[in-house]
Parts: C-alpha cells; sequence; structure tokens
C-alpha cells in the first residue's frame, strides 16, 4: 500500500464532493433570473507544470427588484462562453443577490472529474 496517491485520491474525492455538495445546496433555493455579460476580466493562471494559460472571468449585471447588482463570477473560463453584451440565465438565493452565478458554469462536470480523478489514485495507492 502506498499512502501518497492515497492520499491524493482522497483530497480529489473531497473536493469533487464538496464541489456537487455545493452545487445542489445553492440551486435546491435558487430563483433563475435573465442577466447580462458586461465584460471579462483575463487573466493567466498556472498549472502545476508551469504551463500558463488566459483564463476569462465574466462580470456580469443582475437586476432584482429594481436594483442592480454587477457580480464578478466565482468561475472562469478557457474562452468567452457567453459574448458581452448578451443576456443569460444566472442563478441566484433572495437576500443573497451578490452571490449569484451563471447558470452556464454552474454543474455537476467538475465535481464528477474530481471524483472520477480520484478512481486511479486510490487504485495505485491500494494495489501498486
Amino acid at each position: 500500500m502506498n499512502i501518497i496517491p492515497l492520499i491524493g485520491g482522497a483530497v480529489f474525492a473531497a473536493v469533487g464532493a464538496y464541489i456537487i455538495y455545493d452545487y445542489q445546496r445553492f440551486n435546491k433555493n435558487a430563483t433563475k433570473a435573465k442577466g447580462r455579460i458586461l465584460r471579462y476580466d483575463e487573466y493567466y493562471s498556472r498549472s502545476t507544470n508551469n504551463y500558463k494559460s488566459k483564463v476569462f472571468r465574466p462580470i456580469f449585471e443582475l437586476t432584482i427588484k429594481g436594483k442592480r447588482y454587477e457580480i464578478k463570477s466565482k468561475t472562469s473560463f478557457h474562452s468567452k462562453v457567453i459574448p458581452v453584451g448578451q443576456n443569460t440565465d444566472v442563478l441566484y438565493q433572495q437576500g443573497d443577490e451578490e452571490n449569484a452565478r451563471l447558470a452556464k458554469g454552474n454543474g455537476y462536470g467538475l465535481g464528477l472529474l474530481f471524483i472520477a480523478l480520484s478512481i486511479p489514485a486510490f487504485y495505485f495507492g491500494m494495489f501498486r
């Protein structure tokens, strides 16, 4: 048994489980509204092997009961997935509109990816 891959697998599985939990928790009480993409923040993200890639973080607006919110997404993308000026679906929780999320980037996919990546780590930790 090799402890290092087991620890890595546990971390990946925990991160994946948290992402799925957060998705379900947020969406359970979320309200859908229309928002509009205002602009993108562009920056470079560095991976563990020191490879830099340009990523885009959307900034969108949402108007609820006549009050306008300008929100920087917590999710970044490798392209400008929604054109600037275009309307898009936004999810928010009443009373916490400042933490609204784009519906497009809010899904199970990333959580499932982390869980899938934990499987080989567990295998190598237990059987190699």
